[in-house]
């Protein structure tokens, strides 16, 4: 169960949502935990028992596929490539560029 701690309580199915100010300690239960906000003891309580614990804002690691990029990074990849495109080209015309597999 996913567990978030923050100050603005939420209604996502299969979430169990908890008031930062209201830690009482570690539920059990939990298989990830995040916490919105500054609270190093939720933080260190839950790392203690080996429970992954996050502050919510990670990113995901960067599109490797440049047939699924978005437009700036498609055009960082092609660049990258030393492949040449015209600067106002649509998505389309850009995926048309990358060389099959």
């Amino acid at each position: 169960m996913k567990v978030i701690y923050t100050d603005k309580l939420g209604k996502e199915r299969g979430v169990c949502y908890r008031l930062l100010s209201e830690f009482f300690g570690v539920i059990g239960s939990a298989t990830e935990v995040v916490v919105d906000g500054d609270a190093p003891d939720i933080f260190d309580a839950y790392q203690a028992v080996g429970i992954k614990v996050s502050d919510g804002k990670e990113q995901e690691a960067p599109e490797t596929d440049p047939l699924k990029m978005k437009v700036p990074e498609l055009k960082e990849w092609l660049t990258a490539k030393g492949i040449a495109f015209d600067a106002t080209a649509k998505k389309e015309d850009l995926q048309a560029l990358v060389p099959a597999e």
